[in-house]
């Protein structure tokens, strides 16, 4: 069979089948909880942005209209505290009603007593009257009220201009989207303790390996204490990290574990979770010199070559995603979901590599022979005017080109 270009029909084909949807539900929501005495501080960030929402033209340009409504339940179904927010949104011109950047963000705080409570969100867009609604529930890992030493669960930052209620410009993010800057992350650790001396140490696990220790230890008054951190990062091979923290004082002890996601921003994919993984399986589309590099790289290194990789391929580097990469690695998802066999990945199978490649096809035919032990499938594409046969020889579901495919 013939060599063909793989990385250009990808991008062809996935332009004649990509779309963009909005909805009400896509807005994003973060709490934060600080512990103060014998109360609790919720902070809570609730970002819109424009694409959420329905816009309608409005003299020279366009306008929309929400509300947003926050209510703090408790474990009895009563309402603790509550807060609605109703805005305008005005913009010169159409693209940017579709925006998925500079979203608006609303920031409260309330302070409640000590008790497992719920906070619900609801955004309602005023021109369609849709209502976007969630609920995050905090149970007693995030609440440790029946532990003489509480630990809460830390507060990581990233880089925002504006007042959020830290340092300036720190704005708070939750544990699965923590973000880096200069391979470093920002956190907060909050405990309550007991009068006297204690000892805290703390570690970040990535993929079974301790990639960062630090321990504080000092004298305590009683009640609140909190600690901040620059954790270094740049040795995480997983996105998929976990913080032990672990506090002391005296005989008392007490330990928690907090699993954590760093969201890297050139990836915006939650299916990549794994640098090394995610690197093999771009070899399909890699040149042999990217390939014999590739292998010459440390772990550390593989971060920034996979990113100059992925960059060199991005079909149009005004837009905020790389959409070839979104789609690639939504086609390895599909390959490991429907045509793994054993313990192979879906992705290295001959029906993976061309679904990778090649998307979907546009006509299937399939042929069941139980007699003989042989079944096949044929995969033809139109618009390259190809065809792929796939044969189970054995009748166990594992298909093989008739012919190998050169890539």
């Amino acid at each position: 069979m013939k060599k063909l270009f793989p990385i250009i029909l990808l991008f062809s084909s996935f332009i004649t089948c990509q779309s963009l949807t909005s909805n009400i539900d896509l807005y994003k929501s973060n709490i934060v909880i600080i512990p103060k005495d014998n109360q609790l501080e919720v902070k809570t960030y609730v970002e819109i942005f424009n694409r959420n929402l329905q816009f309608v033209k409005f003299q020279d340009g366009f306008k929309s209209s929400y509300e947003l409504k926050i209510a703090i339940i408790d474990e009895n179904g009563n309402r603790i505290k509550e807060k609605t927010v109703s805005e305008e949104i005005i913009v010169n011109n159409f693209s940017e009603t579709v925006s998925q950047s500079n979203p608006k963000i609303i920031s409260n705080d309330f302070i409640i007593p000590k008790k497992q409570f719920s906070v619900n969100f609801a955004v309602k867009d005023l021109d369609t009257k849709l209502i976007g609604k969630r609920q995050k529930k905090f149970n007693k890992k995030q609440l440790p009220f029946d532990e003489e030493l509480k630990v809460y669960e830390p507060i990581f930052f990233k880089f925002k201009d504006g007042e959020w209620g830290f340092d300036s410009n720190k704005y708070p993010l939750s544990s699965n989207q923590i973000v880096s800057k200069n391979n470093l992350v920002e956190m907060n650790q909050f405990f309550e303790m007991n009068k006297g001396e204690y000892f805290a140490n703390f570690s970040l696990i990535s993929e079974k390996n301790e990639i960062w220790n630090d321990s504080v230890s000092g004298n305590s008054e009683g009640g609140v204490e909190s600690f901040s951190f620059k954790i270094p990062i740049s040795d995480a091979e997983s996105s998929n990290l976990r913080l032990k923290v672990q506090l002391s004082q005296g005989n008392k002890k007490s330990s928690k574990s907090f699993d954590l996601r760093l969201k890297r921003n050139f990836m915006l994919l939650s299916s990549v979770k794994n640098i090394s993984k995610a690197l093999d399986q771009m070899n399909y589309i890699l040149s042999t010199e990217e390939r014999r590099k590739l292998k010459k790289l440390k772990s550390s290194e593989k971060e920034d070559f996979f990113k100059k990789a992925w960059a060199k391929r991005d079909p149009d580097v005004t837009t905020k995603e790389n959409e070839l990469m979104v789609e690639y690695y939504k086609r390895v998802s599909f390959a490991e979901e429907n045509f793994s066999r054993g313990t192979s990945g879906g992705w290295r199978s001959d029906m993976g590599m061309i679904y990778i490649l090649f998307g979907r096809p546009d006509d299937i035919s399939r042929s069941l022979n139980p007699q003989q032990n042989m079944n096949y499938e044929r995969w033809f594409y139109f618009n390259i005017n190809e065809e792929f046969i796939f044969v189970d020889d054995f009748g166990f579901g594992d298909y093989r080109l008739r012919t190998p495919f050169l890539y």
